[in-house]
């Protein structure tokens, strides 16, 4: 496999897993919001006791603590993707880079051809005409 094809899946790979940690990301804060809302809901309905609330509290620093988990997981597939992504660009320069290469190479090499042709064609003239010149 190629050094561009492995940056290309290297970065698509980097880019899933971002998108992975974004959505774990979103998830747990809208489970978050909805057992939020139903906490306030049964404490002003006067659910809770003192107990409940102590155990919210508790609650509240283990989604805190998650919260600051998934986050960190985001930057971090963030910062790998950009790092896959920079690989990619690197790659598809090498690629640029050696086909401009091959170009000149390619063009080099047909005028070179080219002027053998011509130097081989001159001399078969050279070499007819002296074989068709009169002999004193």
């Amino acid at each position: 496999m190629g050094l561009l094809s492995s940056a290309v899946k290297a970065r698509d790979a980097a880019t899933r897993a971002r998108q992975t940690a974004e959505q774990m990301h979103r998830d747990h804060e809208r489970a978050a919001a909805r057992v939020q809302e139903g906490e306030r809901h049964a404490l002003e309905r006067g659910l809770l006791r003192a107990a409940d609330l102590a155990r919210e509290a508790t609650w509240g620093l283990r989604v805190a603590s998650e919260r600051a988990r998934l986050s960190t997981g985001v930057e971090r597939t963030k910062a790998a993707e950009a790092e896959a992504t920079g690989a990619q660009i690197e790659a598809q320069a090498g690629v640029a880079s050696r086909s401009a290469d091959a170009d000149v190479v390619a063009k080099d090499r047909a005028r070179w051809d080219d002027a053998r042709k011509k130097s081989a064609e001159a001399r078969d003239e050279e070499a007819a005409s002296e074989g068709w010149r009169p002999k004193r």
